[in-house]
């Protein structure tokens, strides 16, 4: 076995140690986006998501030893089969594209070829193993002042950089067919012929479109019945499940509601004013299958206040089926489930999360009838500070069809907050983790409520709020 020796940089927090960042010197060496954000963590003061200290990073460099596997020797007299070697195409100057088209699958490789795409540029990318496209930033035209982003190149020897649109996506993905062909038709004349269905932040994507070319394409896409829009500092394309569309468990309408939020927020989709971006996606239930709590500012998701309703006879046919009741009495998160043979199944409405765990499992158990929605803020996925799950803003509002003024109204009072408030550049959780959620709570206008509860308190210390402290030592 073969041992090298691999040296890895770590930038941690000078107070604790907590590792916020790790690279290898080879990444930092070979891969200029990894190189451009060491650069940037290094020189900058952070606030370790561990203790909460500010102040810069350390840099911490170790040396350890990797053990690489040699490469299989095949014995000259073995009767096992020799590895199929395949022709290599004369002079190509793509041979590692030609290699992914070989077989009787479909190819994208091949596919790709059809179209005006750079294909140098992805023969390059695979034969150096990253992407040879960069981040270049926002673009605005007159009219446009948000929905085009510019890929820059790092082989301008083989194409310059180009632009790409964001178009905001029918509620529920409900394309129609002539719409969908009238797309591709305008991607085909203005751009490289291609389409990104879809982004995960759920936009349509144009992409390759030259600058000449960007006002006739948004015009013609505008004909369609389409916007374009979700770059830069603004709400981006906001994300729904597909809600009652497709789903029993929906607690309110998410494609209605979606549909509304454009309505009442379009001119913030399309002229960013925010400090950062604000995200916003919608679940129809707890289940979250659109990752809300997880990825976005501002996530609101369908709520019931009262017991998950049971129905006894169809509950102890899925238990005479072979269902195992008393494994989901056992996990149940909260401990509220009890089983009995003759009464049935029953909850115990203190100790029930309305965490969806038994609705999922059991075909006798629906969600509750007192619906709503809780809105949730500070999600996000990366930034300054690392992945935040979203907290608890408004734990439960009744959400009313056709224009839900009520949870809109809630939505501008905290974007108006953190516009108000916010550093440049400083994504709404990481606005939180700076001033508080007592704070936030505060400039908001919200009475805190124990169902905001995160954790059980670890020590029995009370923190004082500060006009309340009278100091005694005064004669």
């Amino acid at each position: 076995m073969e041992k090298t020796n691999v040296e890895r940089i770590k930038l941690c927090c000078a107070k604790c140690g907590f590792t916020i960042e790790e690279y290898t010197a080879t990444e930092l060496a070979e891969v200029p986006r990894k190189a451009k954000r060491y650069k940037y963590l290094l020189n900058k003061s952070s606030i370790c998501p561990t203790c909460l200290a500010s102040g810069r990073l350390k840099e911490v460099r170790t040396t350890e030893e990797a053990t690489a596997a040699p490469a299989p020797q095949v014995e000259a007299n073995s009767s096992t089969a020799a590895p199929v070697q395949h022709e290599a195409v004369p002079d190509s100057p793509t041979p590692m594209m030609d290699e992914l088209a070989k077989g009787p699958w479909p190819s994208h490789a091949k596919e790709l070829k059809q179209t005006k795409y750079p294909v140098p540029m992805y023969e390059e990318a695979l034969q150096k193993r990253t992407t040879q496209w960069g981040y270049g930033g926002y673009v605005s035209l007159p009219g446009v002042a948000a929905g085009v982003l510019v890929r820059a190149s790092a082989r301008p020897d083989i194409t310059k950089g180009s632009n790409f649109l964001r178009i905001m996506d029918p509620c529920g993905n409900f394309f129609k067919t002539d719409a969908m062909r009238g797309l591709c038709d305008i991607a085909d004349k203005y751009a490289y012929g291609l389409l990104h269905l879809l982004s995960t932040g759920g936009d349509l994507e144009m992409l390759g479109i030259p600058t000449e070319n960007l006002r006739p394409a948004v015009a013609e896409i505008n004909k369609l019945g389409f916007d374009v829009g979700s770059t830069g500092d603004d709400y981006r394309t906001s994300e729904e499940c597909v809600g009652p569309a497709k789903c029993d468990l929906a607690l309110y309408d998410t494609l209605g509601f979606r549909y509304a939020w454009y309505q009442r927020f379009l001119d913030d989709i399309q002229y960013p004013r925010f400090p950062h971006k604000v995200k916003c996606k919608f679940s129809g239930c707890p289940n979250d299958c659109v990752r809300g709590a997880q990825k976005t500012d501002i996530f609101v998701v369908g709520v019931f206040r009262d017991l998950p309703r049971i129905d006894q006879q169809k509950v102890k046919a899925w238990v005479k089926g072979g269902g195992d009741i008393g494994l989901i009495c056992t996990r149940c998160p909260g401990g509220c489930m009890q089983w009995d043979q003759a009464k049935g199944l029953s909850i115990d409405g203190d100790s029930c999360y309305r965490c969806m765990y038994c609705i999922n499992k059991v075909s006798g158990i629906r969600p509750g009838g007192d619906r709503g929605v809780a809105i949730l803020v500070g999600g996000k996925m990366r930034g300054k500070y690392g992945p935040m799950l979203a907290k608890v803003l408004v734990p439960f509002m009744k959400a009313e069809p056709p224009h839900y003024k009520e949870v809109f109204d809630v939505i501008e009072k905290l974007t108006e907050v953190y516009d108000a408030n916010a550093r440049k550049k400083e994504r709404l959780g990481d606005f939180l983790l700076r001033i508080g959620m007592n704070e936030f709570f505060q400039l908001m206008g919200i009475e805190p409520s124990p169902l905001l509860l995160g954790q059980p308190r670890t020590n029995l210390y009370y923190h004082w709020e500060r006009e309340e402290v009278k100091d005694e030592r005064q004669p």
